[in-house]
Parts: structure tokens; sequence; C-alpha cells
């Protein structure tokens, strides 16, 4: 079973805020990207025995700007670009 994280953007009427969620649920907030891009990252890393892990960022538009795939086997069939062992960008 593949883990599924995102970082999107949302407007409120009292702040601009980046959301970092699991499957719907906003587990946090941050006014800068960097920082929830960071902190999805740790949450992907961090849930190593759960199988492959997907973080996928979002731009303020809502297109996709990156997919990065974490774990060992993470790697889709006919994606080359990483290793067995190793964390893999898309997009």
């Amino acid at each position: 079973m593949c883990t599924s994280y995102s970082v999107v953007f949302r407007f409120s009427p009292d702040s601009l805020t980046w959301l970092v969620s699991r499957e719907g649920i906003v587990l946090s907030r941050f006014c800068r990207k960097r920082d929830a891009v960071r902190e999805a990252a740790r949450l992907a890393r961090g849930s190593g025995g759960e199988g492959p892990t997907v973080v996928t960022v979002e731009r303020m538009d809502g297109t996709v700007q990156c997919v990065r795939r974490y774990g060992r086997t993470a790697v889709l069939p006919g994606d080359e670009r990483a290793g067995e062992d190793g964390d893999s960008v898309t997009g």
C-alpha cells in the first residue's frame, strides 16, 4: 500500500496558507511553501515501514509541480531514474 502526502496552497480570508495533508486530512499549515515541502518530506521518510510513500507538490494555481517518491519499493515500473533504495523526483 502506498501512503500519499500532498502540499497544496489554500487562500483563506485571514491568510495565504500551504497545507500538508495525508489522504485528505490536514496535518499542518505553513506560511512558506518550502517549509511545507520540508515537513511533507520528513513525514514521508518517517513512514518507512509502511511501504512506498508519495509526496505531491502543487503550485499556487493547483497544477502539479513535482511528485517525490520515497521508500525501497517506490520506483515504479519503467522509471529508471532512481535506485532501488533511493528517493525519486519527477516533474
